[in-house]
């Protein structure tokens, strides 16, 4: 665990510092939204680890608290949607939380949260790197604010946070590299299917459970895609078993 505090810690004081540098300059209701924003985000990610500290069952709660939470969200999008079959929208989110509480219930609490943090790498880094440098929509007319250069610069957070902390997990550098790749195609994928949800169902967000976020899965769609991608790829071939 003091290999991911190592990384979270400092991560999260060069964000509050920056935090502060960029919101000189606005309204104070937005300098204050981002800080909400940023507190939640800080106990979040921490609170997972924390959960990981305290071993398989307390992870596995936490997994099945994001699914259910995530569920009932999705039932009530379904209520809304204007296009699509909400049989198929329910069936694939079901599919997918089995797969992530699989994972969560299968493998060492260590490693969910491995995942968990290259995913939240994935996210930070993709939506920084969309701000600064994106071009070019990667799908306009599911999510117009995710760009490929974005997605690009994602994949380049994962890959570093993986190798950062892959000692933890004693995970070698290829397996490494590879699972960030696969985090980062997966989570994406999981973001936009909400997305289309959302969009269909004339949805900003979810929710307003999590403060300057949203619902449960305005903040765990990606990680909720992911974790059920890993648990096929590793039982599948064995892989890191």
């Amino acid at each position: 665990m003091g290999e991911f505090l190592r990384v979270t810690l400092p991560v999260f004081a060069a964000g509050a510092f920056a935090f502060w540098y960029a919101g000189r300059r606005v309204p104070a209701s937005v300098r204050r939204a981002r800080w909400i924003k940023f507190a939640t985000y800080l106990v979040i990610v921490h609170a997972v680890l924390a959960a990981a500290l305290a071993g398989r069952a307390a992870m596995v709660i936490v997994m099945a608290a994001i699914a259910v939470g995530g569920f009932a969200e999705i039932v009530g999008a379904c209520r809304r949607l204007r296009h699509g079959s909400p049989f198929f929208v329910l069936i694939a989110f079901a599919a997918i939380a089995a797969g992530a509480l699989a994972f969560g219930a299968w493998a060492p609490s260590l490693l969910v949260a491995y995942v968990y943090l290259i995913v939240a790498a994935f996210d930070g880094f993709s939506q920084a790197g969309g701000q600064l440098a994106g071009r070019r929509r990667l799908a306009p007319t599911v999510s117009p604010g995710k760009t490929v250069e974005g997605f690009l610069i994602g994949v380049v957070g994962a890959i570093v946070c993986a190798l950062l902390l892959r000692g933890a997990v004693a995970v070698p550098v290829a397996p490494a590299l590879v699972l960030a790749v696969i985090v980062s195609v997966t989570g994406v994928a999981g973001d936009l299917a909400a997305s289309w949800v959302k969009r269909r169902a004339g949805l900003k967000d979810f929710g307003t459970i999590l403060p300057g976020h949203g619902g449960v899965l305005d903040r765990f769609d990606s990680f909720l895609a992911a974790a059920a991608a890993m648990f096929v790829v590793i039982r599948s071939g064995g892989w890191l078993a």
